[in-house]
């Protein structure tokens, strides 16, 4: 996978191509999802990178969507069964929620309420055995089956940071220093508050850390969703937990948002992660240890019990 992996790039990677991306970007009544014209079962796309990022005998989450087919439609929160095996054996059985981004309601409604007004997203939580090639099945009932493959790998030959790692003490940009990187924020109009202090001095105190990697000038719509403004929601109700925003490029200034130039370089705390694509969020406790890797998406609700976890 290219180090020069855009989120549009990251989702054609992640298994959304063709039909299936034209779908998920499109709305319909079949729960907030269009139909592929010429498939009925329900299809299940990764919403991850599949290269070398899970690994195997780590717990991890595995996010994953529906692309309902005619002869269904999910509410939402719709819980579905779901079955990992690898060949005839049967890994876990488990159920899984439907997870959504916030949505404007017209009326009365619960203010717990979630809805998707980009796309639902499942997230299922598993440790796959062995390296090898796995298959997760969606039981939809009388509408089908949906399958999607996973390839676990070796955890040596996984670059990322998984659980039970060390975060890495690094000099971040903050608004007195931007450490080569410019702009340190592109959210708009103006850039989020998670850029006062470096993740050296953060570590350094024994404080626990949300690092969240996302180019928010990126992350208006589609399935990576709003992550940075989700996070301004949530942090302020966990003041014990530092949240930290990295930007995933160093100079789309000098470029001039022009995120296809060739000119266009890392940011130096994202090549030291190892990350190719993003966003990603790692959840840091206050020995300094990685407790969670969440990548992609992530809605209001996931996200605050993932502070809570690290509190």
């Amino acid at each position: 996978m290219s180090d020069r992996l855009s989120r549009r790039r990251f989702l054609t990677g992640a298994g959304l191509t063709g039909g299936a991306l034209m779908a998920l970007g499109a709305c319909s009544s079949v729960g907030g999802v269009a139909a592929p014209a010429a498939e009925a079962a329900p299809q299940l796309v990764h919403l991850f990178s599949t290269d070398h990022v899970i690994a195997a005998g780590v717990s991890q989450r595995i996010p994953f969507a529906v692309v309902a087919g005619p002869n269904l439609e999910l509410p939402d929160e719709a819980q579905i069964a779901v079955v990992v095996r690898r060949g005839s054996e049967v890994i876990e059985r488990t159920t899984v929620v439907g997870r959504v981004v916030n949505h404007d309601h017209v009326g009365d409604v619960d203010p717990n309420h979630q809805h998707a007004d980009l796309l639902r997203y499942y997230a299922l939580r598993t440790t796959l055995p062995e390296a090898g090639v796995y298959d997760l099945e969606a039981d939809f009932g009388d509408a089908g089956t949906g399958r999607l493959p996973i390839q676990a790998f070796e955890r040596s030959s996984v670059p990322l940071l998984l659980p039970g790692d060390p975060f890495p003490s690094l000099v971040t940009p903050t608004f007195d220093d931007d450490a080569g990187v410019d702009p340190i924020c592109t959210l708009a109009p103006d850039p989020c508050p998670f850029h006062t202090e470096s993740i050296d001095a953060v570590l350094a105190d024994g404080r626990p850390m949300a690092v969240l990697v996302a180019t928010p000038a990126l992350c208006q719509t589609a399935y990576c969703g709003p992550v940075v403004e989700t996070m301004i929601e949530v942090a302020p109700r966990y003041p014990s937990v530092v949240p930290t925003h990295l930007e995933f490029w160093a100079n789309a200034g000098e470029v001039a948002g022009n995120y296809a130039d060739p000119k266009l370089r890392l940011a130096p705390a994202v090549e030291a992660l190892g990350l190719t694509f993003e966003p990603s969020l790692f959840l840091v406790d206050r020995q300094g240890i990685v407790v969670d890797r969440i990548d992609n998406i992530y809605d209001a609700t996931e996200l605050d019990a993932s502070l809570a976890a690290i509190a």
